[in-house]
């Protein structure tokens, strides 16, 4: 069951183990939860994929639920329709005692160290292989860190090329966990050779000191092919929740803590009835209440939303918050309109957390998730957690002297958390307030304006370790609310950055920054911090709470443009992406020549890219304003789509001659990128071989009648085939029908390894 090279390199992973006191066996256990999950895990991805291409108009496919659609229970046993969901949630926050009332982790008591209130600050986000990156990350002043077997993680297979003597990535970061919960790193160095110096690294603080981990497992649309149940790839949730579950939990209750999860990529309820069933029978297993294993949840799907309080219902026993996903999120909704000719995205480039659809998202979280987690009057049980912080900075040494641009980042990212603190302001007034006044924080503490506030955006992610960067974040969820509206109305400080003047990260809000919270409702006139007010009658009925106007303010497509300049951008973003991915690097800092800034990229925002230029070639486009092509140019900054070259008009459409022109252009910016590498004498950070393979798959993808949900699977299967099995591949994923490849299979003219291929890529479930 598992690949024989697996169990030889990590057999401490495997086998008979004691957890709890009990014999448990890791490969039954998968064995046993595969059969009982997957066929289960099948039909809620023939649900997706019957969604993805039905033909009914979006604002039909992705309306809110009927009132009458029921939900299975997984702890009282009985379905409750939708409305009944929804108004258990009423019942809560307005504190009424009705058979219907329900909150989150009722049962089970929440660690005060997981609970995103209690313990506020920054969530960093990374693998832990190699070993050096999970000593930065229990190093990190980020109070909490996920191991992560996702889309930042260590690699899952072994791309083609690879030494033989390279272990796959996520069992050496499960192994890699494990010898550090079990004390073997807690007085010893880690030494290792990087660009050719010696680097030692320790861990430099007390396990009691560590962030609390939460470990972050693959959606349910990943198969692990080096794990098989009845010959078939076993989903890779699974064996990650099996084997951190085993091989940690003792560790981890000795030291205080327990065994937690970030869970990806759920879309409705039937999703999370998989995730509560796989968490409660391995409960079951070792032996401890339910609700014990605690998690988190990415709401990083447009369709999530539409489900979301009868998500949060389905895993009440233990859910402790749901995070604002966003570049996930917004492929979901470029997705969602892919089909409709009037519904193109303008450039994604230009759609960010402070745009008006996205703080509709995030302030619906933030409800739900208060109404879902009041308790005696207090949001206690759960809490919205914030988005990712994706911009990084530059080492000292960078060959081009791009560390001048820091400042950027790092005032990049105390904007990013204090919006999002700001959000999470909530104010629930005692009776009516007066016409047309929006009370403010500070009469709100002073008791001038009598109600209950609750600060629910407390903890959000970060994708760097740097002590700086995480500093700079660390300070706007951390601050005392008392002292929140002092560190906006703080002195103004910047720093010339090439001749802009930069706020530093002490600085008070500039005026630019100021007025975009003014538009956006989270400071009045004034500058005063102004609380989001929620009346109770807004609260009691469910009609009042799914209107259109609010599925209309989460999910119409935003006004914009679409520009040439922008679709180069991303295609320059994907390709480069694929690189890191062809090499197994799933997590990937790009130099964005827009931002001037590294800007970390993983299979979120590949999807992005991918998603929008599929529909914009798709819909053949029309630009919407002047602009022209660009070519590559050595810059100071390196080598850089820089050159204006060809102009192309408003309404030209994106047709796949514009598009050829696109991918001609990129592969001649490839080919100089390398060429300045060689000039100085640098390696590079992807094996430069491998980039034909990545143009070739990309224009394939594009170009291809089918569109994939979560595109980067076709990277997996690509990247792990050697050359002779690509063609074959890329004619089986994106041109041929699965008629076409199953008859090509029985003739023998194509592998069956690409029919297999074509069913994981697509969710085919024959």
């Amino acid at each position: 069951m598992v690949r024989e090279d697996i169990l030889k390199k990590f057999p401490d992973l495997f086998g008979i183990k004691r957890v709890n006191g009990r014999e448990v066996d890791v490969e039954q256990t998968i064995a046993t939860l595969t059969r009982e999950l997957a066929p289960e895990i099948a039909a809620a991805l023939t649900a997706r994929r019957a969604l993805l291409q039905s033909p009914a108009p979006v604002n039909e496919r992705y309306a809110w639920p009927k009132w009458g659609d029921t939900f299975e229970d997984p702890v009282g046993g009985q379905p409750w329709t939708f409305r009944q969901i929804v108004q258990g949630l009423i019942d809560n926050v307005l504190a009424r005692d009705t058979k219907w009332r329900w909150r989150l982790n009722d049962e089970t008591p929440v660690p005060e160290h997981a609970n995103p209130l209690k313990n506020p600050g920054l969530e960093l986000t990374g693998p832990w292989h190699p070993l050096d990156m999970a000593f930065n990350a229990l190093n990190s002043p980020a109070p909490m860190n996920m191991p992560d077997f996702e889309d930042a993680s260590p690699s899952h297979f072994l791309p083609d090329g690879t030494p033989a003597d390279q272990p796959v990535g996520i069992f050496a970061a499960m192994q890699n966990a494990k010898e550090i919960f079990a004390g073997r790193w807690s007085d010893r160095s880690y030494e290792v050779v990087k660009k050719g110096k010696r680097r030692a690294y320790k861990i430099n603080a007390p396990a009691a000191q560590w962030p609390t981990r939460f470990a972050r497992p693959p959606g349910i649309h990943v198969r692990y092919d080096h794990i098989t149940v009845d010959g078939e790839a076993t989903p890779g949730l699974i064996p990650i929740t099996v084997l951190w579950t085993f091989n940690n939990f003792d560790a981890l209750t000795r030291a205080g803590t327990g065994v937690y999860y970030y869970i990806p990529k759920i879309q409705t309820p039937r999703e999370a009835l998989i995730v509560e069933r796989l968490l409660a029978r391995l409960e079951g297993i070792i032996g401890v209440r339910p609700g014990t294993l605690k998690i988190k949840v990415l709401y990083e799907e447009g369709n999530a939303g539409r489900f979301l309080p009868a998500i949060a219902w389905v895993l009440r026993r233990r859910l402790l918050g749901t995070n604002v996903g966003r570049w996930d999120y917004l492929g979901s909704l470029i997705e969602m309109w892919k089909d409709d000719p009037h519904g193109v995205f303008p450039d994604p480039q230009t759609i960010g957390m402070a745009t008006p659809n996205m703080i509709a998202y995030q302030r619906y979280n933030a409800l739900l998730m208060l109404m879902a987690g009041m308790k005696n009057g207090e949001l206690s049980q759960a809490a919205p957690i914030g988005g990712m912080a994706a911009v990084m900075i530059y080492q000292p040494n960078d060959p081009y002297g791009r560390s001048r641009y820091n400042p950027l980042a790092l005032r990049a990212v105390v904007v990013d958390k204090l919006r999002e603190r700001l959000l999470g302001l909530m104010f629930v007034p005692e009776g009516p307030l007066p016409a047309g006044d929006q009370p403010v924080l500070e009469d709100i503490l002073a008791g001038r304006v009598k109600g209950r506030l609750h600060d629910a955006y407390r903890q959000s992610w970060v994708a760097s370790p740097e002590p700086p960067y995480v500093a700079a974040g660390n300070t706007p969820l951390q601050v005392p609310l008392a002292e929140l509206q002092a560190l906006l109305d703080a002195p103004v400080e910047t720093v010339d950055v090439k001749g802009r003047q930069v706020p530093t990260v002490a600085s008070g809000l500039a005026e630019a920054e100021r007025l975009l919270l003014q538009s956006r409702g989270l400071l009045n006139p004034r500058g005063k911090i102004a609380p989001s007010v929620i009346s109770r009658e807004a609260l009691d009925a469910p009609e009042k709470l799914f209107t259109q106007g609010r599925w209309d303010s989460i999910y119409r497509v935003p006004k914009g443009d679409v520009t040439i300049e922008h679709i180069q951008h991303a295609f320059y973003m994907a390709a480069n992406y694929g690189f890191q991915i062809l090499n197994g690097n799933f997590a990937a800092a790009i130099d964005d020549y827009e931002l001037k800034l590294r800007f970390m990229n993983d299979l979120a925002t590949y999807r992005i890219n991918v998603s929008w230029l599929w529909t914009l070639i798709h819909h053949q486009a029309a630009i919407t304003r002047d602009g022209h092509l660009q070519r590559q140019t050595l810059t100071e900054d390196g080598v850089m789509l820089a050159v204006n070259a060809a102009e192309i008009k408003a309404g030209t459409r994106f047709t796949r001659e514009l598009f050829e022109k696109v991918w001609e252009y990129h592969d001649e910016w490839t080919s100089e990128f390398f060429a300045e590498l060689d000039r100085r004498g640098d390696p590079g950070r992807f094996d430069r071989a491998k980039s034909p393979v990545i143009m070739d798959l990309l224009r394939r993808q594009l170009l291809s009648r089918h569109y994939i949900q979560h595109s980067a699977r076709a990277l997996f299967v690509v990247g792990q085939a050697n050359q002779q099995e690509r063609t074959q591949l890329l004619d089986a994923l994106f041109d041929l029908s699965r008629r076409d490849v199953v008859e090509r299979v029985q003739a023998g003219t194509l592998n069956r390894s690409a029919l297999v291929a074509h069913d994981y890529v697509h969710d085919v479930f024959a």
